[in-house]
């Protein structure tokens, strides 16, 4: 093999082996610099609805987790992989769930969590300044299938607001 051919092979098995930003996020783990934040007790509240309208009948969340997640590289990363986007999506529940090979044990320690009503209303109080990212799920028995899915929206808290987000 000639010196350059070699090179070549070497360089191009070597880029192989680079991650993406994405999968690089994936793969380190939070500093608890990035997230140390969203431990403390603020004056927002964000409440909100989760929500999808199929066939003439509006779906939400009832009795189902609405999550409160903060803003990281691992969390953006985390959200463009479930939904396509790092500032809103919707996954339909008929592509199954996005398998991770591991939960950042921050990641898990940060987020917070309740059920919604039976409205699908949920509300998160005495949340810090900060990017966060909504979540929650909308499912129900189809005919044939499990049809609606998961929903997400990145929200920016300040001043301590009331936001209101619906998820749809």
């Amino acid at each position: 093999m000639t010196k350059n051919l070699l090179l070549g092979l070497i360089l191009g098995l070597g880029g192989c082996a680079q991650l993406d930003p994405q999968q690089a996020a994936l793969a380190t783990s939070i500093a608890p610099s990035e997230v140390d934040w969203a431990r403390a007790s603020g004056n927002n509240t964000v409440t909100g609805l989760a929500l999808i309208k199929a066939d003439g009948t509006t779906h939400t969340c009832a009795g189902q987790s609405a999550n409160l997640i903060p803003d990281s590289a691992y969390a953006r990363a985390r959200m463009t992989a479930i939904f396509g986007s790092a500032t809103q999506g919707m996954r339909a529940a008929s592509r199954g769930p996005v398998k991770f090979e591991r939960d950042d044990p921050l990641y898990v320690a940060t987020l917070r969590t309740t059920r919604c009503d039976v409205a699908g209303s949920f509300s998160f109080p005495h949340v810090p300044d900060g990017v966060w990212y909504v979540t929650s799920s909308v499912k129900w028995d189809g005919a044939a299938q499990v049809e609606g899915g998961s929903l997400m929206q990145r929200v920016d808290v300040r001043g301590g607001k009331l936001v209101k987000v619906v998820l749809r």
